[in-house]
C-alpha cells in the first residue's frame, strides 16, 4: 500500500512538475471505456477499485511491472491525473513513466518513445491501439457495455464492475454520463 501512495505521489509531482502534462485534462470516458474493453479481453490482467485516487490496469503480470494510470477525478489536493504508461523493474530499482495521449484520428500516442526502464513504450502503445472498442448496446452507452461484458466475462468482481459503472454514469464533462 505504501508502495501505491509513493507511486501515486511521484507521478504526481512528476506531472505537476510539467507545465505541458497539466495542461492536458484527461477525458476520462475514452480512458474507461478502453479500461472496460481491456479488463474484458485480457490486455489488462487486473483493474484497481474505481474508488481509488488512481485507476490502475496492469499490462503485466510480472516483471517489468508494466500499467496505465489515469484519476478519474482530482481529490481536493491533487490535479486529475492523465493517462499514463509506467514501467518498474526491481532489477535495477527504476520507475519511469510517459504520457499517453489521443491523436485526431483517436489512436493512443505516447508522448515520448524514449525506452521506460529499457521497456519500448511503443510495444504497450500498439497493444491498446489493437484493443476492440465495443460499441454501446442494449441500452447502455460503451463505457457501461464494457464493464458490463467485463463482468458477465468473469474478468471483474461485482464490485469493482459497479465501481467502473458508476464512474462511466458521471466520467463525462461536468460529470455528465460517458457516451
Amino acid at each position: 500500500m505504501k508502495s501505491h501512495m509513493r507511486h501515486a505521489a511521484m507521478i504526481v509531482s512528476l506531472l505537476s512538475a510539467s507545465s505541458c502534462a497539466l495542461a492536458q485534462v484527461p477525458n476520462r470516458c475514452p480512458s474507461l471505456a478502453f479500461y472496460g474493453n481491456a479488463a474484458t479481453s485480457g490486455l489488462c490482467k487486473s483493474l484497481s477499485p474505481a474508488t481509488q485516487n488512481l485507476q490502475v490496469c496492469e499490462l503485466t503480470a510480472a516483471q517489468p511491472d508494466v500499467h496505465l494510470t489515469f484519476g478519474l477525478q482530482p481529490n481536493g489536493v491533487n490535479p486529475p491525473v492523465p493517462l499514463h504508461l509506467t514501467v518498474r523493474t526491481q532489477a535495477n530499482n527504476c520507475e519511469q513513466a510517459t504520457n499517453i495521449v489521443q491523436n485526431a484520428a483517436g489512436a493512443f500516442v505516447a508522448q515520448s518513445n524514449a525506452l521506460l526502464c529499457g521497456v519500448d513504450p511503443v510495444t504497450y502503445v500498439q497493444r491498446m491501439n489493437a484493443q476492440t472498442i465495443v460499441p454501446g448496446s442494449n441500452g447502455q452507452s460503451a463505457c457501461r457495455t464494457a464493464f458490463i461484458n467485463a463482468q458477465t466475462g468473469g474478468k471483474l468482481t461485482p464490485a469493482v464492475a459497479q465501481g467502473y459503472l458508476n464512474a462511466c454514469n458521471t466520467g463525462g464533462l461536468a460529470n455528465a454520463a460517458c457516451p
